[in-house]
């Protein structure tokens, strides 16, 4: 693309339109005058105007890339939390030795309560196999409301994980004590078989 030469411009101006615009009357002077002054003007509105649109592009894509990049690192943040938290419950889960017979039988002790009667069930897998149920029925007859609340909360903020999974009660009120039905379960990881 050829640039245009300052000198033939101002040559074709003055050999072409000053001639005509001299040759105009003052009236029509006036409105040449005004209408180039209006050109102008809106000229430069569309120009501001376009760089103000471009510049809202800018401004808005920008803020677009801040709320992308804000969401990104929200989404690692919870990421890694609940990544810890799942590293968490495995470390539990993989150092969880508790003997339930023993365990439940020192719980109800420290409570104050006759050791229950209880049934041990057999090892469970649950989920895909790699978490190991262990859990044991328990049975108290004429216990203490107190008394049996104090002994569930202990079962479960022990070492591990325990649970208390099932939980049935049939009050006697002659005696105002109740009957108690429990099922306790605690869970660890599978251990790898080892190859002989």
């Amino acid at each position: 693309m050829a640039i245009a030469n300052p000198f033939r411009i101002q040559r074709f101006l003055n050999d072409t339109v000053r001639p005509r615009f001299d040759a105009l009357s003052a009236r029509e002077k006036r409105l040449v005058i005004a209408t180039a002054v209006a050109v102008f003007v809106f000229a430069i509105f569309i120009t501001l105007y376009s760089f103000s649109n471009s510049e809202d592009r800018h401004r808005n894509r920008t803020q677009e890339k801040l709320a992308s990049l804000q969401q990104v690192n929200q989404l690692a943040a919870s990421y890694n939390e609940a990544t810890a938290a799942r590293n968490a419950v495995e470390q539990q889960l993989s150092t969880n030795d508790v003997r339930l017979l023993s365990y439940i039988s020192d719980k109800a002790t420290a409570a104050g309560l006759d050791a229950p009667n209880m049934t041990p069930k057999g090892d469970m897998g649950i989920g895909d196999g790699k978490i190991v149920e262990s859990s044991m029925e328990l049975t108290f007859t004429d216990v203490d409301l107190r008394k049996l609340t104090d002994f569930l909360r202990s079962v479960e903020s022990g070492p591990g994980i325990v649970k208390v999974k099932y939980l049935r009660i049939e009050p006697r009120p002659a005696s105002d004590s109740l009957t108690a039905w429990a099922t306790v379960a605690t869970y660890k990881l599978k251990q790898p078989q080892q190859q002989p």
